[in-house]
């Protein structure tokens, strides 16, 4: 090969080994390559040293070469610019990777694709006739073992059941129920349900409905002894219709309702109320927003309510329940929450009038339910001494003030509650003449209680307790209305209570509730009671 053939190809070889090759070859490329530039290097140094050329001649041509090579890789670099190098991946390595993906996302994908559907609810609206989509149904399920303890102290045969009285005619007709059970303790298996159905109407308009076992005996007691000797009892104890007017970010400024249905003041013991108790008629709240219009927002509120709790055929004087309630719901800081209420109950014709010498014309003046605590008059006036019908002495019209403090700690909530009462219409003389004998006026009562855990209950492993103590004088409320547990029941009494919330699953919790109570006036009359229950909701 003549030397004017062989510089040419020499150059080109010198442009291609002094060009970056970087990640662009693999390794045994690279080194064959290495040892080929070697070798043409080794042909310069034996041209120059042969005379062919000279050593300057060499160093023009290694100089114009690498010259060459370095515009050439600036140029593709440049036309480079914002591609994207894909690197090869064999095939059972991708397999390997989609299989891991998969794994890891699959279950977070499902899990939020599921609670978009349940919250948009895909597919429900033309799956289900409209009216179903709008309606929600519950219940829970109470299994009570109710163990009562009575004082070994205990003064027999002067505590009067009223009830029993009433229902049998008379004192004596009434034999061995005339009297409360003082000394005999007592432990019985006790249940209750409730089912729920409740349906949105239009966006303000809600109509519901609830069926429970109920005590026919007891105005407030929706649980019942569970021994075999009869069916269970049911009643329906919600029947409503309610409007709840609410702005853009859905606080309700105003609410609506009549039929029968859950307690409308909130009241947040059952000093005045049984937690059970429903009331008939219609109320309205008014609610005035203090902050930046959301539902949660702190605001004033207004209560005022109508509720019957007799009818009296042919007559005017049907027994009426008149409330009204104002207060404020207030929150601030991290998890700060005060409520502050008073209120007004005014009882309608629930007072006894005694009847004419053997007349009956006043008998609907005796209450329907009665318990124990308040002071009763003999109405019947019967020349047959057997006949007694006792009814209330006093009027009553009651003041009320509560205050709720809650502070949320992290998971926790911690509450602290008064709740306080006295009765304003009691006349000591009215009262003391319709008894025949002096009584003095005990008008006043009040609840204190501190709670701290969870705020729900409906989790395993959630739990809540509550210290409390209630005192509670003979006429400061009237007792058919009052707690149905506490002393058994009525008023008259003062004592502690502790309750103990754990939850057991989702939706099942237990509560054990310990009740230590005594008479406040009145011979000694001393009952502890003792609740276990499992509850379950859905």
């Amino acid at each position: 090969m003549s030397t004017p053939r062989v510089l040419p190809a020499i150059m080109a070889f010198l442009a291609l080994t002094s060009a970056p090759v970087g990640g662009c070859f693999a390794a045994d490329e690279r080194q064959s390559l290495d040892e080929l530039r070697n070798t043409v290097i080794n042909l310069l140094q034996a041209l120059v040293d042969q005379g062919v050329m000279t050593r300057e001649k060499a160093a023009q041509l290694v100089k114009a070469a690498q010259d060459k090579a370095a515009a050439e890789a600036a140029a593709v670099a440049k036309n480079d610019e914002g591609a994207v190098r894909v690197p090869y991946v064999p095939q059972i390595v991708k397999d390997e990777i989609a299989k891991q993906v998969a794994e890891e996302v699959k279950p977070a994908v499902v899990a939020d694709v599921v609670n978009e559907a349940k919250t948009e609810k895909w597919g429900v609206p033309g799956a289900l006739a409209d009216w179903l989509t709008r309606t929600r149904i519950s219940g829970i399920v109470t299994l009570r073992e109710e163990d009562i303890l009575f004082s070994k102290d205990n003064v027999q045969n002067y505590y009067y059941n009223y009830y029993g009285i009433n229902a049998a005619g008379g004192l004596s007709k009434a034999g061995l129920n005339a009297f409360e059970n003082v000394d005999v303790d007592r432990a019985r298996f006790r249940g209750r349900a409730r089912l729920a159905v409740d349906s949105d109407i239009t966006d303000s308009i809600t109509a519901g409905m609830r069926i429970t076992t109920g005590n026919t005996s007891d105005l407030v007691s929706e649980t019942q002894t569970l021994d075999g000797t009869a069916p269970y009892q049911f009643g329906l104890d919600e029947l409503y219709i309610r409007l709840d007017e609410r702005n853009s970010q859905r606080f309700a400024w105003l609410s609506a309702v009549g039929g029968r249905y859950l307690n409308p003041y909130d009241t947040p013991t059952d000093l005045i109320f049984h937690k059970d108790l429903t009331f008939e008629g219609a109320a309205l709240t008014g609610r005035f927003g203090l902050g930046d219009g959301s539902r949660d927002q702190s605001h004033l509120f207004v209560t005022i309510g109508a509720h019957p709790l007799q009818e009296v055929a042919l007559s005017a004087q049907d027994k009426w329940l008149a409330g009204a309630q104002m207060g404020a719901n207030l929150g601030w800081g991290e998890g700060h929450r005060l409520r502050v209420s008073g209120a007004f109950y005014d009882y309608l014709n629930v007072t006894g009038r005694l009847n004419p010498l053997g007349g009956t014309e006043f008998n609907y003046t005796a209450p329907l339910y009665e318990r124990q605590g308040n002071t009763y008059f003999d109405i019947a006036n019967s020349s047959d001494g057997s006949t007694n019908l006792l009814a209330l002495a006093s009027k009553f019209r009651l003041a009320n003030i509560n205050v709720t403090y809650g502070l949320s700690l992290g998971r926790y909530a911690m509450t602290a509650t008064f709740d306080g009462v006295r009765n304003l219409a009691y006349n000591t003389e009215r009262v003391s003449a319709n008894v025949g004998q002096y009584v003095a006026p005990r008008t006043k009562g009040y609840q204190g209680e501190l709670s701290f855990g969870y705020p729900e209950v409906l989790s395993f492993g959630a739990w809540r307790t509550v210290v409390g103590y209630r005192y509670l004088q003979r006429d400061a409320v009237i007792d058919a209305y009052t707690d149905s547990d506490f002393h058994w029941g009525g008023t008259d009494a003062r004592g502690y209570y502790l309750v103990g919330d754990l939850g057991l699953a989702n939706r099942v919790w237990m509560r054990m509730r310990y009740m230590s109570s005594n008479a406040i006036d009145g011979p000694k009359l001393g009952i502890d009671t003792l609740q276990v229950d499992l509850n379950t909701r859905f």
